[in-house]
């Protein structure tokens, strides 16, 4: 995982001008900040791909969205949901901390803690206790962190977990009814565990049933009935998560859809293609340039 930042002083809109001092992308995770000098109003057909939401550092701001009229401030914010119209009104000397996460990387982690069916979000972010104001605490520790002299972030393996940390708050903060504690079977917990730690590698579902000491046929029987998919569905699943990742972070004057493909065993680049932007809404080479 690479860390990218972005930096605009100012971006004149009409009557107002949008400052926006820093723009981060900490995997699939984007962070900017953001300052109105002027009332902004706001409206879009659809509000995009990816949960937005505004965490009010000052001023408050006021939002249509999915048939609720809410109001954002320091307590509580509004959370955009994809594939829906949104209208924003936001008050003068407003400022804010601006989240963005894809959603596929949102189920995931729903999947990862035990969630089966489908979450269910809330329309408003509390972040004034709680799991809401555990994840406010966290990005505003990851925000200070970004600006600070040796920004530890630059390094994947401080910068990976913490990503995966916020999207999981994210979701604790987000669905007022949580999963259960996993009841997944041992075997199944410990398959999961030998991919997410190196899914490039070998893998099949002998070699998979061998080190969680279960017969194949058991495996795949337990994956399908506690995860919804065969294991080796599994491995392809996160194989195309941490290629869209890579393709995110990296260079698209230096890289190529097809080698990022190639490293991650998509050998058949056309099914990739499809694949990706079934998964996550965009084809592989839009992901790439960004």
């Amino acid at each position: 995982m690479q860390l990218r930042t972005s930096t605009i002083d100012t971006i004149p809109q009409d009557d107002v001008t949008v400052s926006t001092y820093r723009f981060t992308e900490l995997g699939p995770v984007g962070i900017g900040e953001v300052a109105f000098t002027g009332e902004l109003r706001l409206e879009c057909d659809d509000v995009g791909t990816g949960f937005y939401a505004h965490l009010p550092l000052a001023g408050r701001y006021r939002s249509w969205h999915r048939g609720l009229d809410m109001i954002g401030d320091r307590s509580a914010t509004p959370l955009q949901r994809p594939g829906a119209p949104f209208a924003g009104h936001w008050t003068a000397g407003y400022r804010a901390l601006c989240v963005r996460m894809e959603p596929a990387v949102v189920e995931d982690a729903w999947t990862r803690m035990g969630g089966s069916n489908r979450p269910v979000y809330s329309p408003i972010l509390n972040t004034a206790d709680g799991y809401g104001r555990a994840w406010a605490e966290l990005l505003f520790s990851i925000t200070r962190q970004l600006a600070a002299p040796g920004n530890l972030l630059a390094q994947p393996l401080v910068a990976a977990p913490l990503a995966d940390s916020l999207v999981t708050a994210f979701v604790l903060a987000t669905t007022p009814e949580m999963p259960a504690a996993p009841s997944r079977p041992v075997s199944v917990r410990a398959a999961i565990d030998v991919i997410e730690s190196d899914p490039s590698s070998p893998l099949t579902l002998s070699l998979l049933a061998s080190h969680c000491g279960v017969s194949p046929r058991a495996l795949q029987k337990a994956f399908q009935q506690h995860v919804g998919m065969s294991p080796m569905e599994y491995v392809r699943d996160v194989r195309l998560r941490r290629a869209h990742e890579e393709l995110r972070a990296a260079d698209p004057f230096a890289d190529s859809v097809a080698a990022v493909a190639r490293r991650w065993g998509f050998a058949h680049l056309g099914r990739f293609a499809a694949a990706h932007e079934a998964r996550f809404g965009q084809k592989p080479l839009r992901t790439l340039r960004g």
